[in-house]
Formats: C-alpha cells, structure tokens, sequence
C-alpha cells in the first residue's frame, strides 16, 4: 500500500490516536519482557512468544484500522489517517525484524531489506536489541518495496 499510495515512500505518521499509543506500549512491553525472559530467566520460547504477542497486536490493529477502506477516502483526513495506519505497520515491524534477527535471520534479513531500514539505520546484525523498543526510528521518507511473502498461509489437507 505504500507503493500504490505514497510511491514507495514512507509516510510520515500524521494522525497518531490511541490505537497507535498501544501499539508503541505494547512494543516497550514486548521488547522488556522479552528481554526479561531470554537475559534473566534463559527462557528463550517466553521471550519469542513476547514477540509474538506484539506480531498479534499489530495485526490486530491493522484488521481495526482496515486501511483499505481508509484508502477510499481521498479527503486530507483520510490521506492522514492512511499515513499513520502504514507509518504505524512499517515502524512495528522495523522492531519485529530487529528483535526476531536472533532466531529467524533469514526471514528478518528479508523484512529489513523490504523496509529499506538498512540506507537510514544501517545493516539490521548491527541493531541493538534494546533499542528496539525505541519508536520512531524509520524515518519517513524510507523507500519501501513489496516483498516476498515471509509467512505463506499454510492449506489444510482434505481429509479423506
């Protein structure tokens, strides 16, 4: 949507709401528990399902926020509120490819690249984890490119 809409352009968050201040909350918890989980506890499975909550959060989100039906509305408003749905989207998973690199470095390698984040922010092996959690780090402006599909929804088998 950001290249349909912005011409592959980042927009810059315009219209932030509530539904975006959980979001920015729900990435510090994430990143503070998974950080808790895996450096105090070694409890590698509760700091990625930390991550994966927030990976749910998100989705939720953007389900809510149905910026395909915001896309409709051509108005300044809608442009605004459109910005911030994907600024929003974009930025999340900015900090999902930083926090899952660990675990899944082929598949963040491949986040990183469709977010263009290494030409601002620099190669992704560099991030830190703890400023993962820091939002606002990709800047509007980004070029972003349609990537591969990262996670093919699985078919269930007839049974027979």
């Amino acid at each position: 949507m950001v290249g349909k809409y912005f011409g592959g352009e980042l927009p810059a968050s315009a219209a932030d709401g509530e539904a975006e201040q959980a979001i920015h909350e729900g990435l510090a918890k994430a990143v503070a528990e998974a950080d808790r989980r895996i450096g105090e506890e070694l409890d590698f499975q509760g700091g990625i399902l930390a991550v994966f909550d927030f990976v749910k959060q998100v989705n939720g989100y953007i389900t809510e926020q149905e910026p395909w039906k915001v896309a409709k509305d051509t108005s300044d408003e809608g442009k605004a509120r459109l910005a911030t749905i994907l600024y929003t989207a974009a930025e999340s998973l900015r900090a999902v490819a930083v926090l899952l690199n660990p675990v899944m470095p082929e598949t963040s390698q491949k986040l990183w690249d469709s977010l263009g984040a290494a030409d601002s922010l620099g190669a992704l092996a560099d991030q830190k984890i703890g400023e993962a959690g820091t939002w606002g780090r990709l800047p509007a402006g980004t070029t972003v490119t349609k990537g591969a599909v990262l996670f093919p929804r699985l078919e269930e088998k007839p049974t027979a």
